[in-house]
């Protein structure tokens, strides 16, 4: 068999070049495994690096917080833990010894003391009372009504109830739901400045009631009643009030600006008829 070299030769050549177009394409394979693999270590690198961050932060932010809460303990809490709690110790100690004095009983039998049941529960009850009479529930409302107020009030008017003339000229109910009125006028029928105004609150409190009760043996203190006599317009009224007018003394300054205003007690007017002048 004759073999031709033209024809062999073209062969070989055409041979060498696939396995030259193989040797490329495997090399452009690996060059684009090792460029992603390149890349994917740069995305990891970054994501450790991101988070290496984050925690730093974090770490900071934690001791930030660390010395503002240290710092607020030291600097604000301790010293005024220091000055309420003596008083508080006093308190609680008061409280344990009404406690061992009224809710303990002696047992005749065999002279040990027991909590009696009954006076536990009183105990209890008058706690929850007392603890209510700070708060703004209708509890704590009613508490207030037959403690704190009356006790308030009663030195309030022992101090400076008084009667006296006033010019009203308008009344108005403030409070519905408490059924507190507020009554405006001036001490002059003329022209009337800052410290010749007149500004009286009316409303519902036992020691109204109590001092209705000694005065016309009627315990019932209406404040819708006691604003009835000042009609619109312009009114002369003898008014009975405790409390301090907006004056310019220290007192009435300092009662106004906790807008603790005059009470009146009862008023008996005479209707002029004019308007208030402007």
């Amino acid at each position: 068999m004759t073999h031709d070299p033209a024809k062999n030769g073209s062969e070989d050549a055409a041979r060498l070049l696939r396995q030259a177009e193989e040797l490329e394409r495997s090399l452009s394979v690996d060059r684009e495994r090792s460029s992603e693999g390149d890349l994917s270590g740069g995305r990891v690198a970054q994501s450790i690096v991101s988070i290496a961050r984050d925690v730093s932060v974090f770490r900071t932010v934690l001791g930030n917080v660390k010395e503002a809460v240290v710092g607020f303990y030291t600097k604000v809490l301790l010293p005024v833990w220091r000055v309420v709690s003596p008083p508080i110790v006093v308190i609680f100690g008061w409280y344990a010894w009404i406690w061992r004095r009224y809710a303990c009983v002696t047992k005749a039998e065999t002279g040990e003391r027991s909590v009696s049941r009954g006076r536990a529960a009183l105990l209890i009850s008058l706690t929850i009372a007392a603890v209510s009479a700070f708060t703004s529930t209708w509890l704590g409302e009613a508490v207030r009504f037959v403690t704190i107020e009356p006790i308030l009030d009663a030195s309030l008017m022992a101090a400076s109830t008084r009667t006296e003339t006033f010019y009203l000229s308008s009344s108005e109910e403030i409070d519905p739901d408490n059924n507190v009125h507020s009554v405006r006028g001036c001490t002059t029928s003329g022209q009337c400045a800052e410290g010749d105004a007149a500004y009286f609150r009316v409303r519902p409190r036992l020691m109204h009631d109590i001092w209705k009760l000694f005065r016309y043996g009627n315990p019932i203190y209406v404040p819708d009643h006691i604003v009835a006599p000042i009609a619109p317009g312009l009114n002369r009224c003898e008014v009975t009030y405790y409390g301090y007018r907006m004056t310019s003394s220290w007192t009435s300054r300092l009662l106004r600006s906790c807008e603790l205003y005059p009470t009146m007690l009862e008023a008996s007017c005479v209707h002029l008829g004019v308007p208030r002048p402007s």
